[in-house]
């Protein structure tokens, strides 16, 4: 914590994922707890970073939106597949779209079979979350799996517990790509997450000479870890304080 506590600020872009990373894992997504300090603690941390502060999650921007309302910077949802940057809102083209509704409407017959299951819908694809019965993991899949395999323009991806369908072209790699063009060579990016999820955006973040942290337990490329939110926030006062 000391080592990346005294980072220079000045020098970072950063990046920071929200489910498990600024606020703990919840049984449905709809049930996560936002601290009462952290969008305060948000905004003015993306102040002294002079706006170089983003969210890149796998929610949609509106549900960000929802859960921080006053937050001022940069939104990547949908793992990368929509943004609001700068006010402006960029849905995919595949949002709303006919194939992402099929796909829907094939998933939700799927969780329809078993009440453990729990269907999530997006505007650009579908989530199908196993927290409840950890073993239905591979049959999830392999169920999925089937929905899109005559759609190229979705892919399959793995959660904590869930399986997800999202586009092909929609990464968090991508949104660190998009957000650090411009920037000074000076300027690093900093990716902080906690899922499978958040493993290109690390690796992109690594070709920029970028530091990446892990939330949590798990594989990762990340060389630093801290172990749950709380310490996320942590590490976000010192940097809110740093002189």
């Amino acid at each position: 914590m000391t080592e990346l506590a005294t980072l220079d600020l000045r020098r970072l872009y950063l990046f920071l994922d929200f489910d498990g990373t600024l606020v703990d894992l919840a049984p449905t997504p709809d049930a996560i707890h936002v601290p009462d300090d952290l969008p305060a603690l948000l905004a003015g941390l993306h102040d002294r970073m002079q706006g170089r502060l983003a969210i890149v999650s796998g929610r949609e921007v509106a549900q960000i939106a929802h859960f921080l309302p006053t937050f001022p910077g940069a939104i990547y949802g949908a793992h990368g597949a929509e943004s609001r940057v700068d006010g402006i809102d960029r849905p995919h083209p595949l949002a709303g779209s006919a194939t992402v509704a099929a796909v829907q409407a094939a998933a939700a017959d799927l969780v329809a079979t078993d009440p453990a299951l729990l269907l999530e819908r997006k505007k650009t694809g579908a989530v199908v979350h196993y927290r409840a019965a950890p073993t239905k993991g591979p049959a999830v899949r392999a169920a999925l799996s089937d929905m899109i395999a005559d759609h190229p323009d979705l892919v399959l991806h793995a959660s904590k517990m869930a399986w997800e369908i999202r586009p092909a072209d929609a990464s968090k790699a991508g949104a660190v790509l998009a957000l650090m063009d411009g920037q000074p060579d000076h300027v690093r990016p900093v990716v902080i997450g906690d899922d499978t999820t958040d493993e290109d955006a690390m690796e992109v973040a690594q070709t920029m000479n970028g530091i990446c942290i892990r939330v949590g337990e798990g594989d990762t490329i990340a060389p630093h870890r801290l172990d749950a939110p709380s310490d996320v926030h942590a590490l976000l006062r010192r940097w809110a304080v740093q002189p």
